[in-house]
């Protein structure tokens, strides 16, 4: 009791504090007393933006610009998602006379009575750019809020952006230039349809693009460069043209070439002799691919992502509709107690991706362009260090404008459509083409996934439901709050079933063209399905009882494992496989026991989604935590536990306790207080 009544002075006292700070800075009050003050508060709360907040306001009150920047952008680092940050960094960067920055953070401050726009026409387009980058909805690549110019007031419209770089809110972020996907080779016109959607996108909206395929690359214009093979080794050397019908002109030893390239279609040319290409107009160049493998590396590293597929459910019906999947990895782990850190794909993949919880990547609000630091290094980035050619091979542009997938050198993306038969397919034809490279691999899937909408359903739920099942209406609201209903549960069913029977294919032509230590499979999904879900929570075993899976090099033959595990520890599990350090002390996750590290006590999943309640449960191998507020998350991804309600309750697993929960109630006991209720299923 003791214990608890120190913490509860504490938090009264930093109240206090921030309330006497928010005061100060609201009257440019930087005495003594108030700085006094903000160091305390520092010494209190490290890991608030509070204090760099004020020490950024008092920066720019004496005219020390420099300081002030360097303080705000820690403040910012701190909590992207604060519109008072970002208010001052727009007041910083403008004192500063940085105008396109300080446009940047005016929009993202939601303001907008501070607009001022270059008279240059070059200038403005590079201002526009900003002001896309940051305008834009971070989870659509490749779309973007392009501005304009009406009357002197600014407007925008929804794009699809092609034949030009990506809008990028820093210079941090990797340059990806936009291509359209063809890997057949014959001469088209998808840019002429990608041009027509684009005068449509505002009157349909995105669903416009659902079949449309992107390929971006991390590429730079150039009218001409010179390639020539690498230590012996050859090359393939990724190229665009940028404009319809474009000449490009070959010149090498006993060679003189000119071809016609169709507008934003990459190519990929074979460089073993010394060559220049040139043309009239810019084209893109991507970085040449180093045709060589190495013993340090295998020759493929494969991530399949089975987007909302709810491994409680997959067991549920005792893995009868997987049997492809339990052949291929029962030969290597399967963790049958994995779960999500998070209830949708945004965040978690940022997870998956960084090592990292959500409340770190803060990659909270939807659709904001706010970014992972450069200072986290992502699952891919460690890849392409070890020397890999790395493809996200299928993906639905959710990590490029966030940073999540920016170690990638290509990635062929799509807005919706991310079917399994594709992405295999495309997975082989990858592998004949690129096969003498050692290659990462990222195919993610959303057939597994249940679909939010009210449209006509699969011809398979028609032809076997019943008509009132079959035209049940649907909500159209997040699929994160699909209830259980026979329609959606059929469907869904039906759809693990086929993904499995494809996968088959894939795993048929792995084992086949490559021996078992040339390769690592990873699969996994990033969240459950609440349409499967037995209990009123919205962290249900369903809905965050995720999939994870390995096989392949290094992977210990142990079939089904009972340990805990979280989607946040699939970074130091590939680490662990592939050779990149997983020591950094400020990772989240986790290697589990199977792969020679720690069983888990708890796992942690929790929704930080702005204007909903904030929710959190935590499970141990027997019991399970859960915890509502009663207010919504702040606008800048803060929560209140003024008052909330929780409930603890025995899983229905075989699993052991270790006397687990008892130490997760003495935590309860100290942060929430004495009162719990113990119960059961």
């Amino acid at each position: 009791m003791a214990e608890q009544a120190q913490h509860a002075n504490q938090v009264k006292w930093i109240r206090a504090l921030t309330r006497k700070l928010t005061t100060a800075i609201a009257e440019q009050d930087f005495d003594v007393e108030t700085q006094k003050a903000a160091e305390e508060y520092h010494a209190l709360c490290p890991h608030g933006e509070l204090y760099e907040l004020f020490c950024a306001e008092a920066s720019l009150f004496y005219g020390n610009i420099d300081k002030a920047v360097y303080c705000g952008e820690a403040a910012y680092q701190k909590r992207r998602m604060s519109t008072a940050v970002c208010d001052f960094l727009y007041r910083v960067y403008y004192a500063a006379g940085r105008y396109d920055r300080a446009m940047q953070f005016l929009v993202l401050s939601k303001r907008r009575d501070g607009m001022v726009f270059p008279h240059d026409p070059e200038e403005r387009i590079s201002f526009f750019r900003k002001l896309s980058a940051a305008s834009l909805d971070a989870r659509f690549a490749p779309f973007a809020k392009v501005p304009y110019l009406v009357d002197g007031v600014m407007q925008t419209r929804t794009q699809a952006i092609f034949a030009e770089e990506l809008p990028r809110f820093s210079e941090e972020m990797p340059a990806y230039w936009a291509g359209i996907y063809n890997p057949y080779g014959q001469i088209c016109i998808k840019d002429k349809v990608l041009e027509l959607m684009n005068t449509k996108a505002d009157e349909y909206d995105l669903p416009i693009y659902n079949d449309f395929l992107f390929d971006l690359m991390k590429a730079q214009e150039r009218t001409e460069i010179h390639a020539e093979p690498e230590d012996g080794s050859s090359v393939l050397l990724p190229i665009a043209a940028k404009t319809v019908r474009q000449s490009l002109h070959f010149t090498a030893e006993n060679l003189q070439r000119t071809m016609l390239l169709s507008k934003a279609e990459f190519n990929f040319y074979r460089i073993e002799k010394p060559v220049t290409i040139h043309s009239e107009l810019p084209f893109a160049v991507g970085a040449p691919i180093v045709l060589r493998h190495s013993l340090r590396r295998r020759k493929l590293v494969l991530n399949i992502l089975a987007d909302g597929l709810s491994w409680k459910e997959v067991q549920r019906e005792h893995c009868v509709c997987v049997p492809n999947i339990m052949h291929f990895f029962g030969k290597g782990v399967i963790f049958d107690h994995n779960y999500s850190t998070a209830e949708y794909t945004y965040p978690a993949l940022s997870s998956i991706e960084s090592g990292l919880y959500q409340h770190h990547t803060q990659i909270a609000a939807p659709g904001i362009p706010f970014a992972l630091p450069s200072s986290c290094i992502t699952m891919s980035e460690q890849m392409k260090r070890l020397g890999y050619y790395c493809t996200n091979i299928q993906g639905d542009g959710e990590g490029v404008y966030n940073g999540a997938t920016r170690g990638f050198d290509r990635l062929i993306v799509n807005h919706w459509s991310l079917r399994a038969i594709d992405g295999i397919e495309r997975t082989i034809r990858h592998l004949e083409a690129f096969g003498e490279c050692d290659n990462f691999l990222f195919m993610h899937f959303a057939d597994t996934h249940p679909y939010n909408g009210d449209v006509s359903t699969p011809v398979g739920a028609q032809a076997r439901l019943c008509l009132a099942d079959a035209l049940q209406e649907q909500s159209t609201k997040a699929a994160v709050f699909l209830k259980p209903n026979p329609l959606s549960q059929y469907v869904n069913h039906a759809e693990i079933r086929a993904v499995d029977r494809q996968l088959g294919y894939l795993f048929d032509y792995l084992t086949t063209h490559y021996e078992d230590d040339e390769y690592i499979v990873l699969l996994y999904s990033d969240h459950g399905a609440s349409v499967h879900a037995r209990s009123p929570y919205l962290m249900s075993e369903e809905q965050t009882g995720a999939a994870l899976m390995a096989r392949g090099a290094g992977v210990p033959a142990l079939g089904r494992v009972d340990e805990l595990t979280s989607s946040v520890d699939i970074y130091k599990i590939l680490g662990k496989l592939a050779g990149y350090p997983i020591d950094a002390a400020y990772l989240d996750g986790n290697l589990p026991e199977a792969f020679g590290g720690q069983r888990r006590e708890y796992t942690v999943s929790n929704s930080i989604y702005p204007g909903q309640t904030y929710k959190i449960c935590v499970r141990t191998e027997r019991h399970a935590f859960h915890l509502e507020t009663e207010e919504p998350t702040r606008e800048d991804g803060t929560i209140s536990l003024d008052r909330y309600t929780y409930h603890i309750h025995e899983r229905c697993s075989t699993m052991h306790s270790h006397g687990i929960l008892w130490i997760l109630c003495g935590s309860i006991q100290r942060a929430f207080g004495d009162k719990y209720k113990m119960d059961r299923f």
